[in-house]
């Protein structure tokens, strides 16, 4: 919230109020409050970004991949009315490399109707029988998508050529068939992603996995490195200083292994010492330079009525009592009639899940104390076999690009929560 004013200066003509040099663009982005960012993007924060790519794709085709056709597809998004951002990874590149690459990358037509733009998008992505290399940011997003060609196949069949039909019209559609030459799917591994990416996995057995660095909107922070086994920071192209629970900082020279701490970034688009709300783990070392581990964000805390549940702990919770591979977001309520409480949207069918849940959550004692003193009522919890694709969508109805939307265990936001539910509520009644 303190760097709005200046944003807004910059917007409205005030030469280098924030950021100097000509302004390319600005990227919305959301935090924990769920009201919308825009970063200026000008030529030298983008070429911190491509910089990133470059060391990125060097490293893979020296130590990883052997590729004859090229074939790409980097995650796109439907355009956003009215924005003035990024659309897709491809705008990251640049002019050049978008001409140098243009002819390798699966690329559907330019729709703004997310379901006429999912039914392209998914046709583009199995009509490529040559794809070599898969980059996503939320491995949910391919697996929505692997989802929806299943189920419209019969609708979608007829627009594919004909040399692929029959193989996509078999009984049990085997992802690995239909792309016998992919070597690598990129997308985000930690965390809320480590569930779907492990599906992913299986249903592309054939190819690397690769954990994402941290990119976020408003810098690029880390790169994974085969030969390294982690990501490492972008030293010439960022400032980083890692703050310990204590307040103190820290320089990367001074992160201790296994610590953890939060991430202030200063970028070459103008933000100096901004407090990006992320939390990151040293992992281990390569070439003296740390390791770093997206572990969670330090923002990410829901508080109804004083009881203050993180994520972090959310998910442990999750993760020990619902289905391996389930899809589970926790939302905070806070109904216009009854008690606030917490609600689970989930594929899961256990009945027993909303006893472990709250059994789990109690063992936070402000959220039992809550509970015993009636400030909250008992988990509500809602399933769907889809209800990945159900939530996506209503985040992707509430303004947000499909290719940036991340799994959460616990959406702490009010007003994300509060969109959430109002856009899915219809469909989870039908």
């Amino acid at each position: 919230a303190a760097i709005e004013p200046w944003i807004a200066a910059q917007r409205s003509g005030q030469i280098a109020a924030l950021a100097a040099g000509r302004i390319r663009c600005y990227e919305p982005t959301s935090g924990s409050s769920g009201e919308i960012k825009r970063i200026p993007y000008n030529d030298a924060l983008l070429g911190a970004f491509r910089s990133t790519f470059a060391i990125w794709t060097h490293d893979l085709l020296r130590h990883a991949l052997r590729l004859r056709s090229g074939r790409t597809f980097l995650s796109v998004s439907p355009p956003l009315v009215g924005e003035t951002g990024l659309q897709d990874d491809r705008e990251y590149l640049g002019g050049v490399l978008q001409s140098l690459l243009g002819r390798f990358l699966v690329t559907p037509p330019r729709l703004r109707d997310p379901a006429a733009f999912r039914d392209a998008l998914a046709c583009a992505l199995v009509a490529a029988h040559d794809l070599e290399i898969v980059s996503v940011w939320n491995p949910s997003y391919l697996l929505i998508l692997l989802e929806h060609f299943e189920v419209h196949r019969e609708r979608l069949l007829p627009t594919l050529p004909a040399e692929r039909r029959a193989l996509l019209s078999a009984d049990r559609l085997s992802w690995q068939e239909v792309w016998p030459s992919l070597q690598l799917v990129s997308c985000w591994t930690a965390e809320a992603a480590a569930a779907p990416a492990r599906q992913l996995a299986r249903c592309l057995p054939q190819a690397l996995l690769q954990g994402k660095g941290l990119l976020a909107t408003e810098a690029p922070i880390t790169v994974p490195l085969i030969e390294a086994g982690g990501a490492l920071p972008l030293i010439d192209e960022v400032f980083l200083e890692l703050e310990d629970d204590h307040g103190g900082l820290h320089l990367l020279a001074e992160a201790e292994d296994g610590a953890e701490y939060a991430l202030l970034v200063t970028q070459a688009g103008g933000l100096l010492r901004y407090r990006l709300g992320d939390r990151l783990r040293v992992c281990g070392r390569h070439r003296d330079t740390p390791l770093l581990e997206f572990i969670g964000r330090a923002d990410a805390v829901s508080d109804l009525v004083g009881e203050k549940l993180g994520e972090a702990f959310v998910a442990r919770i999750l993760a020990e009592n619902a289905r391996a591979d389930a899809f589970c977001t926790v939302l905070p309520r806070l109904p216009e009639v009854g008690r606030p409480r917490y609600c689970l949207l989930t594929d899961d069918p256990n009945p027993e899940l909303a006893r472990r849940l709250e059994e789990g959550l109690s063992q936070a004692f402000r959220y039992r104390e809550a509970r015993l003193l009636a400030q909250l009522d008992a988990v509500e919890v809602r399933v769907r076999p889809d209800m990945r694709r159900c939530v996506h969508d209503a985040l992707i109805a509430s303004g947000r690009k499909a290719g940036d939307i991340k799994d959460r265990a616990l959406i702490p936001s009010l007003e994300i929560a509060r969109q959430v539910h109002l856009r899915s509520d219809r469909r989870l009644l039908i």
